[in-house]
C-alpha cells in the first residue's frame, strides 16, 4: 500500500511538472465560461485524493464545530445532523468584529457537490449562502445577497468569511454558544 501511495505521489509530482512546462505561455488564458478542469488536472486531483494528499470532501461529514479567534474577533459557526433528514442539518453562525459589529443567524443546511446551502431562517429568511465547502473549513463567498444584510449589524458581514473546523462532534456543536450565552445550534 505504502509504495502504491509513493508512486501515485511521483506521477502527481511528474504530471505537475509537465504541465508546467508544456509551453502554457503559447495557450490562451481561459475564460470565465470555462471553468471545467483540464484532463491534467483532473487526473492530478484524482491521483492526490486517492493517495490521501487531498481529503475528499464530498465523503467527509460537515457536522462539527467552526470557527476561530482573532485579535478584533471571533466568527464561530455549528453543524448538527437533522434527525430525520440525512445529509440535512441545522445550522448558526456569528461572526463579530469588535464589540459592535457583528452577523448571526441560523436555519438549515445541505451539502450539495462541494458547495454549503445555508438558508437561514429568522430575521434573515429570504438570505440563501452557497458557501463552499472543503471538508475542514467552510468558506463564504466575497459577494452575498442583499437581503442578507438582515443578519448583520450597520457594518458587519458574512462576506468573505472563512470558518476553519476545530471539531467533528455534532455534541460538541450543539454545545456551543453565541457571544450572548445562547446556543448557537438551535
Amino acid at each position: 500500500m505504502a509504495v502504491r501511495v509513493r508512486q501515485a505521489g511521483l506521477m502527481a509530482c511528474a504530471a505537475l511538472m509537465l504541465v508546467q512546462c508544456s509551453g502554457a505561455d503559447d495557450m490562451p488564458a481561459p475564460d470565465a465560461a470555462s471553468r471545467d478542469m483540464s484532463p491534467a488536472a483532473e487526473e492530478l486531483d484524482a491521483l492526490a485524493l486517492e493517495s490521501g494528499a487531498l481529503p475528499d470532501s464530498a465523503a467527509l461529514d460537515p457536522a462539527g464545530r467552526y470557527g476561530r479567534r482573532y485579535e478584533g474577533g471571533s466568527d464561530s459557526l455549528c453543524l448538527v445532523p437533522e434527525e430525520a433528514a440525512r445529509g440535512r442539518y441545522r445550522f448558526g453562525v456569528e461572526s463579530r468584529i469588535g464589540a459592535d459589529e457583528y452577523c448571526r443567524g441560523a436555519g438549515r443546511a445541505r451539502l450539495s457537490a462541494g458547495k454549503m446551502l445555508l438558508r437561514f431562517e429568522g430575521a434573515g429568511r429570504d438570505c440563501l449562502i452557497v458557501a463552499r465547502y472543503e471538508g475542514d473549513r467552510v468558506e463564504m463567498p466575497g459577494g452575498l445577497d442583499l437581503r442578507c444584510a438582515a443578519l448583520c449589524s450597520s457594518r458587519g458581514s458574512f462576506a468573505g468569511v472563512s470558518f476553519p473546523r476545530v471539531d467533528r462532534s455534532a455534541e460538541a456543536a450543539r454545545a456551543m454558544q453565541d457571544s450572548r450565552g445562547r446556543p448557537l445550534c438551535r
